[in-house]
């Protein structure tokens, strides 16, 4: 039997988080959104049953334990099983503070879907359904369930972290070493190890206690280091060689990293060869 259940705020609040609609609903077979867009975040946790969830062209098929996030101005479409229809409930909600606690998850642009999510989410996304209402007392029960929630996929994302990390910072370390010479950046290694940016520095800091950007800087001027000790190489090349087109920024991270300029580094170390060698 479909039936659908919902409560929606008679008016939007502005605040850090605000929860702006909520339900659950069983649908009918085909039973379908869209496409268009929402002005809010909104969560879907699938109860029971299958369907689909498109999004930024990609098409993802889901099933029971499934959970899939429409951000907001995204163009959107999901749609129930002829065969077996999805029942499943949702959160709508807002605020200065939703993106923020949405990027410590690991739900993102790149990957708004997730498999198989653990039962607190559902718990307090029906806890979130249960306490609805406009009374100021029922608002504050929605808001508090809401943060639970998200903490709850904040804490999945970090025991994410802690099995995956050492693998996804380690390719990326590998590809810094290996593109040197190249003029990569931060989103660069990012998007080859596929993650976004800023979950890249939550596992950099976790595992080396680093920013992604503080160790491209330290491995480049360690390989410049070796190249100056050479002493046939001039400072520009050395700059162009570790991945540097400017060699005034090149002389002020040296300097930030090593104490002294390229040119009194270079100077030094090969007076101390010429010394040993005679």
């Amino acid at each position: 039997m479909q039936y659908k259940y919902s409560y929606k705020f008679p008016q939007r609040t502005l605040g850090a988080l605000t929860v702006c609609n909520t339900g659950v609903q069983r649908c009918e077979g085909s039973y379908s959104w869209g496409p268009g867009v929402r002005d809010h975040y909104l969560m879907h946790y699938v109860i029971a049953g299958k369907g689909v969830y498109q999004v930024g062209g990609r098409r993802f098929e889901l099933a029971r334990g499934d959970l899939f996030l429409a951000r907001p101005d995204e163009r959107i479409f999901y749609q129930a099983d002829p065969g077996e229809p999805w029942e499943y409930c949702w959160v709508g909600f807002h605020g200065t503070e939703a993106k923020l606690l949405l990027d410590q998850t690991d739900l993102s642009a790149e990957a708004p879907v997730l498999r198989g999510v653990n039962a607190d989410v559902y718990k307090q996304m029906m806890r979130i359904y249960e306490s609805r209402g406009s009374l100021p007392h029922q608002a504050a029960f929605m808001t508090g369930a809401l943060y639970q929630l998200l903490a709850a996929l904040m804490r999945d994302h970090r025991a994410t972290a802690v099995r995956r990390g050492d693998d996804s910072v380690q390719r990326a370390c590998d590809y810094i070493v290996n593109n040197l010479a190249l003029p990569i950046t931060v989103e660069d290694v990012a998007a080859h190890v596929g993650l976004s940016r800023s979950r890249l520095y939550r596992l950099f800091m976790a595992q080396l206690g680093l920013s992604p950007v503080q160790v491209l800087t330290q491995v480049r001027i360690r390989q410049a280091c070796a190249l100056l000790r050479r002493g046939d190489l001039s400072v520009k090349t050395v700059a162009t060689s570790v991945g540097f087109e400017n060699q005034l920024y090149f002389s002020r991270r040296f300097r930030e990293v090593i104490g002294c300029t390229p040119t009194d580094y270079a100077s030094e170390n090969n007076s101390m060869k010429i010394e040993i060698q005679s």
